[in-house]
């Protein structure tokens, strides 16, 4: 379980990035399905719902870093806490944060955007929302090859919003090869970034550039 293996990397000295993701299932930008038991909750005792939940995660995992909702560049808790309707959606997030500052004051809150194009004017939307860091996800394939145009974009998010930044999500091949039994996501040069093959050093070197800008 998630809460076995918090644990034992804690034991060993890691600290813990959690992302709830508040489905039942994969939750990102094209994807925010509220879990089956929530379906039919109005905003108010959905509210409750994600207070209690995240008030039972902080209280059975207590990471040291908490995404609250995965990309959740259109909201999430679909559709009360579409972006659509920002006031629903900030005073969700500001629920789920309340939860965690309840357990622990001193777990970081992250808010996780996919790419960086639009981020910037996605996280002034929600000002006012308790968070302490903005995570983006950036892969080549889908947020563009130009590393320059990531750190400018990343400067720029940080400085407008007073916040630290950081790469929450990525990923580079170390091979196009079938290297287990799951479907390849990324299988060919045009999908990557020309400086960094897709071998053990190029991805090692793409992660090490990466590292480098943030």
């Amino acid at each position: 379980t998630v809460k076995s293996l918090a644990a034992e990397a804690k034991n060993v000295g890691f600290k813990i990035m959690l992302t709830v993701h508040y489905s039942d299932t994969w939750a990102d930008p094209a994807h925010q399905t509220k879990p089956q038991q929530w379906q039919s909750v109005n905003l108010d005792r959905l509210k409750d719902s994600v207070y209690a939940y995240t008030l039972k995660i902080m209280q059975d995992i207590n990471p040291d870093y908490i995404q609250l909702g995965n990309e959740i560049n259109g909201g999430f808790l679909w559709p009360q806490g579409s972006i659509a309707y920002v006031t629903q959606f900030k005073e969700l997030l500001d629920t789920a944060a309340a939860a965690v500052r309840k357990v622990n004051p001193q777990t970081k809150i992250i808010i996780h955007f996919a790419g960086f194009a639009d981020a910037q004017a996605f996280y002034t939307k929600i000002a006012g929302v308790d968070y302490d860091i903005i995570g983006l996800s950036y892969y080549p394939l889908w947020h563009g090859k130009n590393l320059d145009e990531l750190q400018q974009a990343l400067i720029a998010i940080s400085s407008t919003q007073q916040k630290p930044i950081f790469i929450a999500e990525t990923a580079y091949p170390f091979t196009f090869g079938w290297n287990d039994w799951t479907n390849n996501v990324i299988g060919s040069e045009d999908q990557i970034l020309p400086q960094f093959a897709a071998t053990p050093e190029g991805q090692k070197n793409y992660l090490l550039a990466l590292q480098k800008i943030v």
